[in-house]
């Protein structure tokens, strides 16, 4: 029998202002632990082989040397949510992962990237101040935190701050850093280093998935031209992602999985020059970004 993979992380990285720039997806899971909390060191079987397996950790340290060194360089969607919010693209609230779609994921790959992508539709909404629609989107990254034994970070006291800053956007950014911190740390005192690849993987999806679908049809201007810049740069972050998830090919949904990634970094790399990506350009990247991304929140 397989067994989870064991790594651990150590890291120095700062969180930036909330709102804007949140530097590194993994500032949610491996930013440095504050405080003297003792970590939850319960541990949770694997419900099926394609949960996040390998046969053994070889060569342990050096891969979490690896991790530790691409980690910072994954943008959080805050970042390229906030330029599609500031370009005036409309908010769809039909882009995001329906919330119903929670009741598919019955194993730990699809709950971690899920969990990923549900924290990016919170961003989205938060961005765009649909403070109404909150909700639902916390209830289910609450139940997959949960499923993945990381049941502090939306626990009561957390789910209070929530209400009490429905209102307020800069607050509710900050809540959101705040339980994806709570997540960073029972999965690095449990050295889970492979499902937060995952959740890293998942949040960065979605928000390429969501700037590039609301952005579609937007014929190019001056005034939307840093979008354009912003969704060619996320080439960048897609090698970085990559490398994170090659740390875990050995496991066969990991490695079908960057399979799919490469295929984005394909399409990428037929674009003349990132910077000044055209609207065909940004078409075939969407067309592939959607493709991966809804086989993950249908639970496939």
């Amino acid at each position: 029998m397989c067994s989870i993979i064991r790594i651990k992380v150590k890291t120095t990285l700062m969180a930036k202002k909330y709102s804007v720039y949140i530097p590194g997806v993994i500032a949610f899971f491996v930013l440095a632990a504050c405080g003297n909390d003792t970590p939850n060191k319960e541990t949770v079987s694997p419900v099926d082989s394609s949960a996040v397996l390998m046969d053994s950790a070889v060569n342990t340290i050096a891969a979490a040397d690896k991790v530790e060194m691409v980690i910072s360089d994954i943008p959080f969607p805050f970042e390229i949510l906030e330029n599609l919010h500031s370009s005036h693209v409309a908010y769809d609230p039909k882009v995001m992962n329906p919330v119903g779609n929670v009741a598919k994921y019955n194993q730990y790959n699809s709950k971690a990237l899920n969990l990923g992508i549900y924290g990016a539709d919170l961003a989205y909404v938060v961005t765009n101040e649909q403070f109404q629609q909150i909700g639902p989107f916390v209830k289910n990254a609450k139940k997959l935190a949960e499923d993945l034994n990381i049941p502090f970070a939306f626990n009561k006291e957390m789910m209070d701050k929530y209400s009490k800053f429905k209102n307020n956007k800069d607050s509710l950014t900050k809540v959101v850093y705040d339980s994806y911190s709570q997540v960073d740390k029972t999965l690095k005192g449990d050295e889970r280093v492979g499902i937060a690849a995952l959740v890293v993987t998942g949040s960065w999806l979605e928000g390429l998935y969501l700037s590039t679908k609301t952005f579609i049809t937007a014929a190019k201007t001056p005034e939307n031209s840093d979008l354009y810049k912003t969704i060619g740069g996320q080439k960048q972050s897609l090698t970085v992602v990559i490398r994170l998830l090659e740390e875990y090919k050995k496991d066969a949904y990991i490695s079908a999985l960057i399979t799919d990634l490469k295929e984005i970094t394909s399409v990428y790399d037929n674009v003349t020059d990132n910077e000044r990506m055209n609207e065909q350009e940004l078409a075939n990247i969407h067309q592939k970004v959607e493709k991966l991304r809804n086989r993950i929140v249908e639970g496939l």
